[in-house]
């Protein structure tokens, strides 16, 4: 069984886990942020499963970028995490609510939802185990993906 410092401590490093995948997406490095699912599955919408860091990258690739960025902010909140009591799985919830704003495009909420998280202690390290984003709310999405994108609503 963990104590509260072992329990914060895997807390701690799961919330930078889930905050990194949003600075490396909102960054435009789709590649590293592919990366911290190299083990997981990561479930976009219903049509949408990927295994592994290559699957996760080619779905990534029908988001627009616009130079060294996407022009969105992908901002986490209200995250609970549980820690199982042998300190090797969690699981989280979280909001996620998807800004964006380009040149030609406003700033403006192009998504609204949760991450649905399950994590893994391995090796001393944790890592994403699944992934499964659930949309509650969709907005004009034009700006973020390419033409005939096939997720949510495509982009024109």
């Amino acid at each position: 069984m963990l104590d509260s410092g072992q329990i914060r401590d895997a807390e701690a490093a799961i919330t930078r886990l889930i905050y990194t995948y949003c600075h490396r997406l909102d960054g435009a490095d789709l590649e590293g942020a592919a990366h911290l699912f190299e083990h997981a599955r990561w479930q976009l919408s219903p049509d949408v499963i990927c295994r592994g860091a290559a699957e996760h990258l080619d779905a990534l690739q029908v988001i627009r970028v616009y130079g060294d960025r996407l022009g969105t902010r992908h901002v986490v909140s209200n995250l609970l995490i549980d820690v199982a009591e042998d300190g090797l799985s969690a699981t989280s919830v979280s909001y996620v609510n998807s800004i964006q704003v380009t040149p030609e495009f406003p700033l403006q909420l192009i998504f609204q939802g949760r991450y649905l998280d399950e994590f893994a202690h391995v090796d001393g390290s944790w890592q994403f185990q699944d992934r499964i984003v659930d949309a509650d709310g969709v907005g004009d999405m034009s700006a973020h993906h390419k033409p005939a994108a096939g997720i949510w609503n495509d982009a024109s």
